[in-house]
């Protein structure tokens, strides 16, 4: 459920000092509890010294974020810095003398940002969630999508019409890659005119550099060639042979499932969709799975909810990796995973909670888009780290 995916990358889920001033580092921002939605990802940047909080310690995620400031955190979190290598861009609004001259030159430079046609910056003006997909989007090297996909890939938000006809392809292609980010409460929602807070710019930024570690603007630094080094989750126990990474069978990814599906009505031998939804590594950070990658397969089992007799599940199967281009399958991927309902919340006590779900059976629940479910590897995955990540076996 896009809940979930919220957390996940939140999953796991970047965000630099947005501070004018110098900040002070603490272990941790007294704002941002664990359990708060995109606290991973801020807590993940901030590990990296990509982030930092205001001077009394306080990461204040329900602030707003200008342009000046927004320029300074992406281009900290792509790693651009050297300033030797880059032709200045002349604004008629800011000069050497502000505190993010540097960073709006290099996202300028980079492509990332601009001014508009009369010279202007307005480093000082909030930036918005449409302004966010058009610069994340220029940070990744993406085939474009016609307008009809476009539009179908935005249907699902009651507030597609308030994305502008110039920015519909690109928005288009940014859901199609799962990398708008949904505020919590308003997952039906793109909010495209709505002004980016300090919590969720994190979430953003963390889904641009999965994609960015694998599809990389043109125009950005050219990486180093060979395995590529990124973070992500980590799968354990990998074998390296030669050039080849050897996922063991028995090896627990975490995928997400890519259609709506209620216990009730589901059919067995029913056609999924399933997706990484994240790059999945080594423990060398090695890449072996790249976000986005795509996996068909079936409904393998639906077990409807009894009344006082048992609650429902589902089990999924998935058979073959697909291109992303032709839809068509081009390695074994068999993999299972079971989903059954969660514990639902009607006292606080756990103890009470968990004798009512299991003793009152009869259970039903929905899988929704982009939800998460364990696959367990039927059979050892074989990628050649020098075909760009083809899985052979």
């Amino acid at each position: 459920m896009r809940k979930m995916l919220i957390k996940l990358f939140g999953l796991v889920a970047i965000i630099c000092s947005m501070a004018i001033t110098p900040a002070i580092a603490l272990e941790e921002f007294p704002d941002v509890e664990p359990d708060y939605w995109s606290y991973d990802a801020i807590m993940y940047f901030k590990d990296k010294n990509v982030l930092s909080g205001y001077p009394d310690g306080y990461y204040r995620p329900d602030d707003l974020v200008s342009r000046a400031e927004f320029a300074t955190i992406i281009t900290k979190a792509l790693g651009l810095r050297d300033i030797n290598k880059i032709t200045f861009t002349k604004y008629n609004d800011i000069n050497e003398n502000h505190w993010a001259y540097y960073d709006v030159m290099l996202g300028s430079y980079y492509n990332l940002i601009h001014g508009t046609p009369s010279g202007y910056f307005y480093p000082n003006n909030n930036i918005t969630r449409l302004e966010i997909i058009m610069v994340i989007m220029k940070a990744l090297s993406i085939k474009e999508i016609t307008e009809d996909e476009a539009i179908r890939q935005l249907s699902v938000y009651r507030d597609a019409n308030d994305v502008p006809y110039w920015a519909t392809l690109t928005t288009g292609k940014a859901q199609q890659l799962g990398l708008i980010v949904l505020l919590p409460g308003k997952e039906d929602y793109i909010l495209p005119n709505q002004y980016a807070t300090r919590g969720e710019l994190a979430v953003w930024l963390y889904g641009m550099l999965q994609r960015a570690a694998i599809q990389p603007s043109e125009k950005l630094p050219e990486q180093p060639k060979g395995p590529r080094k990124v973070d992500g989750y980590v799968i354990p126990n990998v074998i390296f042979d030669d050039h080849y990474a050897i996922i063991p069978a028995g090896t627990t990814i975490p995928l997400g499932i890519m259609d709506c599906l209620f216990t009730k009505t589901a059919k067995e031998e029913t056609p999924i969709l399933t997706r990484a939804l994240m790059n999945f590594v080594s423990e060398d950070r090695t890449l072996l799975i790249p976000v986005g990658s795509e996996m068909v397969g079936v409904i393998d089992k639906v077990g409807v909810g009894r009344t006082m007799l048992k609650n429902s599940q589902m089990i999924y199967r998935t058979e073959s990796l697909i291109d992303s281009n032709t839809r068509q399958p081009i390695a074994p991927f068999k993999a299972v995973a079971k989903m059954t309902p969660q514990v639902r919340e009607f006292t606080h006590n756990p103890i009470l909670q968990k004798i009512g779900f299991k003793g009152f059976k009869g259970h039903n629940f929905y899988t929704h888009k982009s939800q998460q479910a364990d696959f367990v590897l039927l059979e050892e995955v074989k990628i050649d780290l020098d075909d760009d990540l083809h899985i052979v076996q």
